[in-house]
């Protein structure tokens, strides 16, 4: 295990450090703002740049959790739930980072 300072790293690792802002600010921030969905949008754009590296599932469960979330559809448990299932999104992304950083498979 080691890191390699390549562009693909360093992108990553940004990646990575937006995923962790976004998760503690997911539950200091309003649910009507905008800045979730400038985060999906980014992460869409990353996925697609370098195909494979996030599983679309994952990744579409997470945008859909958060338009589901910023347009307030539900409450009470149900937004809950959809606030975890983003959690576990968020910590996909960070361990599938993790694993493309340091190569693992």
């Amino acid at each position: 295990m080691y890191f390699r300072f390549t562009l693909f790293n360093v992108i990553t690792l940004c990646v990575m450090a937006a995923t962790v802002v976004m998760a503690i600010k997911r539950f200091q921030l309003r649910l009507d703002t905008n800045w979730p969905l400038l985060y999906y949008a980014l992460l869409v754009i990353y996925a697609r740049s370098f195909q494979y590296s996030l599983n679309d599932y994952w990744l579409f469960t997470g945008v859909a959790c958060g338009l589901i979330l910023r347009f307030e559809f539900l409450g009470g448990i149900f937004e809950k739930t959809f606030r975890a299932v983003e959690l576990a999104v968020f910590a996909y992304v960070l361990w599938r980072c993790l694993g493309l950083i340091l190569l693992w498979w």
